[in-house]
């Protein structure tokens, strides 16, 4: 074992890992594919693959998705969007669509994406089987829909889409770096003979979370099954770039590991006894584990950590409500849950559900036939998932992302008004009949991969499946150069024509030298260079703007007018040395 191997215990079972200190907040459910398999045939969602995933064969892209990004930048600024800010607009056929600006410029930035992706992964030899994400497209984003909320939502999904085709370039980038690749990932990308990308573009490239592959931009990592490792080449590049990798071991009848079962790729991911012993003294000495989501380490509250006696089921008054006012002792990084929503604080959908059904058996202990007799009549007249009128006393409740609180999901009550125009957002298999409580919960997470009953694929758009295999396979046209320009114009203000024969003679132009110099901060450059900002502190700020000034003239002037870069900046002008002539180096 490793002296560097962290082993964690969690629901019985032992992980470890050479890359991370701690496990996701959620351990997703065992995969519905089996990793031994080269072809996935359950449907492929963007919400899927955002938060840690089960190693799959042909999807070795999945552990670098970056975690909670940051859409920003002259590059992914266009993305920097949530439900509330996106706008949408009308058709002429009366349906909602994302507005033209927005899908405009996502348009522009998937066509230039994915150009970068087959201009990366070109000559590189992909694992057989492999299979590249989906383009942002196919979710949705340029059709129209019945009503504004489903617009959005589709929207959302579409641009979390793109960090699919990110993550892959990250791949690409990553392969090329580990196996010594002579040729920096950025000149593949500057120097093509035919379609050359401007170099000031690539550059914000390389700082974004495509081309910084250090520990600074977190990624979603992966689990693994220790009974089999589908990505015994990708393994080692995972761990030489700390990209986090958990390794899930299942314990014997002594509370140990049965190494013989262990997949020889993963041998080096086998703890020891005494470290096993270790991890698990924390737990019995009542202290909590590594799991989240603010759940209760009291046991005498019966196995999910929640007081059921409090709650009062089976007396002659029905149900308690739970209290909304939050306990002192209350985890202030949950929000406070929303008035009559019955959601603790802290407490996830898995837990509120999971809570609700074992409150629920014990009503049906104590339940009268008159009370089961009417129950039963409104779980029958709830099976065809109809919209609750106006006039109806059912309540329907939306778990909503509360995104200053990293996109906890909230218990949201919603109004008789809103309820139409949000049921049909989802689906059967995403909302969920409580007869008990007369009340219905709206829930995205309950089926990630589910496709609302709203206008979605089934009118006009053919599911991906339904492709030709030459349209899976046929690589993307080259972007025009001006589409590259446009975003460093938008986001740096102005340009000036600078003459280079690289570009094509309709638009010929470079970012300013003093727009450059004002915007790029310390810690981006070093990046740039290789170093790491965190390594360099003992640099005089003159010192820095010097340096910064040297970059400035490499990135904005073309080739030909290298020679005009002041003397005074580098040694190999005509005046005396770098060292000599400026008092600052």
């Amino acid at each position: 074992m490793s002296n560097n191997l962290c082993v964690i215990l969690r629901d019985e079972q032992v992980y470890t890992s050479l890359t991370a200190h701690s496990l996701p907040d959620i351990i997703p459910f065992k995969p519905v594919w089996d990793p031994r398999d080269d072809l996935d045939c359950s449907p492929e969602d963007s919400k899927r693959p955002l938060s840690t995933c089960w190693a799959y064969s042909a999807r070795p892209w999945f552990p670098l998705i970056p975690r909670n990004p940051t859409f920003d930048g002259p590059i992914f600024g266009c993305l920097n969007h949530s439900r509330f800010s996106l706008l949408t607009e009308v058709d002429s056929n009366g349906k909602y669509i994302l507005h033209r600006n927005i899908r405009e410029a996502w348009v522009a930035l998937e066509q230039k994406l994915l150009w970068c992706l087959e201009r990366l992964g070109a000559g590189l030899l992909i694992p057989w089987g492999t299979k590249l994400p989906r383009p942002p497209t196919s979710f949705g984003y340029q059709r129209s829909h019945a009503d504004a909320n489903l617009a959005k939502k589709v929207a959302i999904r579409s641009r979390d889409a793109f960090l699919l085709i990110a993550a892959t370039c990250s791949w690409h980038i990553m392969t090329r770096q580990y196996h010594g690749s002579s040729r920096p990932w950025t000149s593949i990308l500057t120097d093509d003979p035919n379609y050359p990308i401007p170099a000031e573009w690539v550059l914000e490239l390389s700082r974004s979370f495509v081309g910084d592959l250090t520990t600074s931009v977190p990624r979603t990592g992966v689990l693994i099954s220790s009974k089999y490792c589908p990505w015994e080449g990708q393994l080692p590049m995972f761990e030489k770039f700390s990209i986090p990798v958990w390794v899930r071991f299942p314990r014997n009848a002594s509370g140990g590991i049965d190494a013989s079962a262990v997949d020889f790729t993963l041998r080096h991911y086998i703890p020891s006894q005494v470290a096993i012993t270790r991890a698990t003294e924390p737990i019995q000495w009542g202290q909590p584990d590594d799991d989240t989501w603010g759940q209760s380490d009291n046991k005498s509250q019966g196995a999910l950590g929640w007081d059921v006696s409090a709650l009062g089921w089976g007396q002659a008054g029905g149900e308690q409500p739970v209290s909304d006012i939050p306990e002192a002792h209350a985890d202030s990084s949950f929000p406070i849950p929303q008035p009559h929503s019955g959601q603790k604080r802290g407490e996830d959908w898995k837990t509120f559900f999971a809570r609700h059904h074992e409150e629920n058996k014990k009503k049906e202990e104590t339940e009268t036939p008159a009370r089961r007799q009417s129950r039963q009549s409104r779980e029958r007249a709830a099976m065809n998932h109809g919209i609750p009128g106006k006039s109806s006393t059912v309540v329907v409740f939306e778990w909503q992302p509360n995104y200053d609180f990293c996109g906890f999901l909230e218990r949201v009550r919603l109004t008789k008004a809103e309820v139409p125009t949000s049921w049909m957002s989802y689906n059967q298999s995403t909302r969920v009949y409580d007869s008990f409580r007369n009340k219905w919960d709206l829930c995205d997470a309950l089926d990630p991969t589910s496709v609302p009953d709203g206008d979605w694929e089934e009118d006009n758009f053919p599911p991906a499946s339904a492709l030709a295999p030459s349209e899976l396979t046929a690589p993307p046209p080259p972007p025009p150069l001006s589409s590259f320009l446009r975003d460093i114009e938008t986001y740096f203000g102005q340009y000036e024509v600078a003459p280079s024969a690289q570009y094509t003679r309709s638009v010929e132009r470079s970012t300013t030298f003093d727009d450059w110099t004002r915007k790029t901060q310390w810690a981006h450059l070093c990046k740039l260079v290789g170093d790491d900002p965190m390594n360099i502190v003992s640099i005089p700020e003159a010192q820095k703007h010097v340096i910064t000034c040297f970059i400035g003239y490499l990135v904005t002037l073309p080739q030909s007018q290298l020679s005009d870069i002041p003397p005074d900046l580098w040694d190999l002008g005509p005046n005396p040395s770098l060292s000599t002539s400026n008092a600052h180096i």
